[in-house]
């Protein structure tokens, strides 16, 4: 019996050293990678605003944590709505633990619906942890009628929403609202949150969507009143009902989709390919960070939230993403787009170019004795010679072009020309 137990003991202070020797080793051959090396921090949008704020966070903070200290630099990559940083986290970063990402929340999304530009594969990136929960909300201004969600369903009056473009969320809420039955109208063009919260103070429209940590502050200073609200729960936001518990089936399925990615709304991804060593560090050190009294108290000035979202639930809600039904991402589909426009209200006023300025950008013809200009845009406006499709500043003075538009002054639909 005593040998057993000798026996036994022997066993177990084997196996603890095993056990001790290779976490050691781990530890050891993280600290010896690490130790001098620059890791990047890829940004994927410009400086300034959440995304940048939390990624410079980090960086920061997150080098502490990380055997062998090593120094992190921030790289801000924007485009295409955060589908460039994306790519290149997939395609063509270094895959050995030195290039970490704060990409977009919507990246699943993206993938999901195919969007324009997506060569990543979400499956093939590591991910770290997200920093943050978000929560966006439909606010209303305080010099109008409508101070309810209840009041705007009931509403006889066409209630104008300021959007930046199909695609944001500015744009999907309002949209879901429309396709439950709200007599709403999306006005987009705005670019960024406080022109919106101006035409709201100025009357031009009526309401918004917007994350809530951008909206904060203009909710006190020009008392927009918040009436719906998705994706996590905020103190601040008590008795205002949740977008889950008042559509239809439909409008539910629509707005968890939407919501989704709201749970973990500011994810820090690595490349697939990282030994696992490495990435365990990483996520420790990334965690770690994030419950720091500096990086805390940072936060705390700013008025960001923080909240560590594990990789493993990044993962499933990213996998719920994924396998949502053709339906719902159809009806997601159907909000990222503006419905097409009906060209036959439109004018059609032809005549010979007179006059172009600013490139293309405003063209002018003789319409029965008048001089009448159109607005071009590089994107919008469909542009065509002969009737193959030229970019603007293929029309010259003299040819004689046909504008289909609103009206004079206005951005035209289309150009035609010969």
């Amino acid at each position: 019996m005593k040998k057993f137990s000798g026996s036994l003991a022997l066993g177990s202070l084997i196996a603890g050293i095993a056990a001790w020797g290779v976490a050691d080793t781990q530890t050891v051959n993280a600290q010896g990678f690490y130790k001098g090396k620059t890791i990047k921090m890829i940004v994927r949008s410009a400086p300034g605003g959440g995304y940048d704020f939390y990624g410079r966070l980090l960086a920061r903070h997150m080098p502490k944590f990380i055997p062998g200290k090593p120094k992190m630099i921030v790289i801000n990559m924007p485009g295409a709505g955060g589908i460039v940083a994306a790519n290149y986290m997939a395609n063509r970063a270094k895959k050995n633990g030195t290039e970490i990402a704060i990409l977009t929340r919507e990246l699943a999304l993206a993938q999901r619906t195919k969007a324009v530009g997506v060569k990543y594969d979400l499956s093939k990136l590591s991910a770290i942890g997200s920093a943050a929960s978000s929560t966006f909300l439909v606010v209303m201004g305080k010099n109008q009628p409508i101070r309810s969600l209840k009041q705007l369903k009931a509403s006889k009056k066409t209630i104008l929403f300021a959007a930046t473009g199909p695609g944001s969320g500015s744009y999907q809420y309002p949209a879901l609202l429309k396709q439950d039955g709200f007599n709403v109208k999306i006005i987009s063009g705005f670019s960024g949150g406080q022109n919106r919260f101006l035409a709201i103070e100025r009357g031009d429209v009526q309401g918004t969507a917007n994350s809530y940590e951008s909206t904060s502050k203009a909710i006190k200073e020009l008392g927009l009143i918040p009436i719906l609200y998705n994706g996590a729960p905020h103190p601040a936001l008590k008795g205002v009902p949740h977008v889950g518990t008042e559509l239809s089936s439909q409008g539910k399925a629509l707005a968890a989709l939407l919501g989704a990615p709201l749970a973990a709304g500011r994810p820090f991804f690595t490349t697939g390919g990282v030994p696992a060593d490495r990435l365990k560090t990483l996520r420790a050190a990334f965690k770690s960070a994030l419950h720091d009294k500096d990086l805390l108290r940072e936060s705390k000035r700013a008025k960001r939230n923080v909240a560590w979202t594990a990789p493993a639930l990044m993962t499933k809600i990213n996998a719920e993403i994924l396998g949502a039904s053709d339906k719902v991402i159809a009806l997601y589909k159907s909000g990222a787009k503006k419905p097409k426009k009906d060209l036959s209200k439109f004018a059609k006023h032809s005549g010979k170019v007179t006059k172009i300025k600013r490139k293309g950008r405003r063209i002018w013809i003789d319409y029965k004795g008048k001089e009448v200009m159109a607005k071009v845009s590089g994107s919008r406006t469909k542009v065509t010679l002969n009737g193959k499709k030229v970019k603007r500043k293929k029309i010259k003075v003299g040819m004689t072009c046909k504008f289909t538009y609103p009206k004079p002054g206005k951005e035209a639909a289309k150009i035609d020309c010969k």
